[in-house]
């Protein structure tokens, strides 16, 4: 994860880091790969919300949600270009989500909101351009078709 952005230190009374930090270190897990450390910072009712694509109301629909999305991915990156907390504990994220794998390039430019409460993650709202995510993957649809031709 890349980022501009100084962390803005917000602690929950049971947590040792920052919502900020939560996001982060859920942000990164993500960046791994790692969707059970991924999961591990999130609220068992997570309420994940990945306008206009998927939407998941606990922890099991988020981490199947995930795993059927990334399940061809090899490479994703975030490119945080502004990070801070709003009013009630929000944490907002401006940034740029790479996502490569199976002949799939996107590289679309993201809003994000976090809840964090006691250290963990309940609730994930993205929103992003449907013709920006649509136009990438058009223009990734001749090495989409390549990959599986090869399989």
């Amino acid at each position: 994860m890349s980022t501009n952005a100084d962390p803005v230190p917000t602690t929950s009374a049971t947590s040792a880091r920052s919502s900020q930090q939560t996001v982060q270190a859920f942000i990164r897990a993500l960046e791994e790969l790692d969707f059970d450390k991924a999961l591990r910072l999130c609220a068992p009712d997570i309420r994940w919300v990945n306008a206009p694509f998927t939407t998941a109301s606990n922890k099991d629909q988020f981490g199947k949600a995930l795993r059927g999305m990334f399940k061809m991915v090899t490479r994703f990156e975030v490119q945080i270009r502004e990070i801070y907390e709003r009013e009630n504990g929000v944490i907002h994220t401006d940034r740029i989500d790479i996502v490569e794998g199976s002949g799939l390039k996107m590289k679309i430019g993201v809003q994000g909101d976090f809840l964090v409460e006691d250290g963990l993650v309940t609730e994930w709202v993205d929103r992003f351009s449907w013709r920006e995510a649509i136009g990438d993957i058009v223009k990734s649809l001749p090495a989409m078709i390549a990959f599986r031709l090869r399989k």
